[in-house]
């Protein structure tokens, strides 16, 4: 454990160095995807102008849940996007041949690989979003409220990973998954609005099959008193669900990388 601690330090010390050579496209990288958060959240205010009400959820609401829903997104940013590029074109380039070739473990290396920068400012934006709106709606901030925040957060962006994680190691078997790994992760999206206003079936798939809602929706009906769900229950759930997930993805994984094969380049 100790040479993994040292060996993943030392890959993300690299990562932060290569990106700070180019000062101003990181600066310029993260200003966008700040930027592209905001316009996100004024395209909900504009509805909200529309709609002064959605399923009696207020913009003030609507506004905690989306700073909510950023914080294991960004988590899962600035750790784990790596997976993206496995996705895409890694594979099908041949550019995990040095990985295989390793004494370490590639999903590890893919993990530790990248640092993304970018992530931060999706995490300012969610943290200030939480707690403008949670200030107009006069949230609770007791200790299961707070424990809650923390497992979502940290739980969530290992599900969050899981799925990637599922979906990116399909790209050793057809050489690129990309396009099927976006169409999972745009399911987030519509944890932007309360899960209550989908038909039974989108919400079935966001609890059950892709359960964004169990980390995002759910926890924040418990915040704002809408949910009877105690909060330790639904820590443990978060928990429980991230731990299977997580297992299911390492074994998915393992079972794909079996179906490597270089491109030859």
């Amino acid at each position: 454990m100790k040479r993994y601690l040292k060996l993943y330090f030392t890959y993300v010390k690299r990562s932060i160095i290569t990106r700070l050579e180019y000062k101003r496209d990181t600066f310029i990288s993260i200003l966008n995807f700040t930027v592209s958060n905001v316009a996100s959240i004024l395209s909900i205010y504009f509805i909200m102008q529309s709609i002064p009400s959605l399923k009696g959820w207020s913009m003030a609401q609507l506004g905690f849940l989306y700073g909510f829903s950023m914080l294991p997104v960004a988590l899962d940013h600035i750790f784990c996007d790596d997976l993206w590029t496995v996705a895409y074109f890694k594979v099908r380039e041949g550019d995990m041949d040095r990985m295989f070739i390793r004494p370490v473990p590639v999903l590890f290396q893919v993990i530790a690989e990248t640092f993304q920068l970018e992530g931060l400012g999706e995490l300012l934006v969610g943290i200030v979003m939480l707690s403008i709106c949670g200030g107009m709606i006069n949230v609770s901030w007791s200790f299961g409220s707070i424990l809650v925040l923390i497992v979502a957060t940290i739980f969530g962006a290992v599900i969050i990973t899981s799925l990637k994680i599922i979906f990116a190691s399909l790209a050793f078997k057809f050489k690129s998954s990309g396009p099927l790994l976006q169409v999972v992760y745009n399911f987030i999206n519509y944890t932007h609005y309360p899960v209550s206003i989908y038909h039974t079936a989108v919400r079935f798939l966001l609890t059950f099959i892709f359960p964004f809602a169990l980390i995002i929706s759910f926890p924040v009906e418990v915040f704002l008193g809408i949910s009877t769900l105690s909060p330790y229950l639904l820590c443990g759930i978060i928990i429980g669900a991230a731990a299977v997930i997580l297992a299911i993805a390492i074994a998915i994984w393992t079972a794909m990388a079996k179906h490597y094969e270089s491109t030859g380049n």
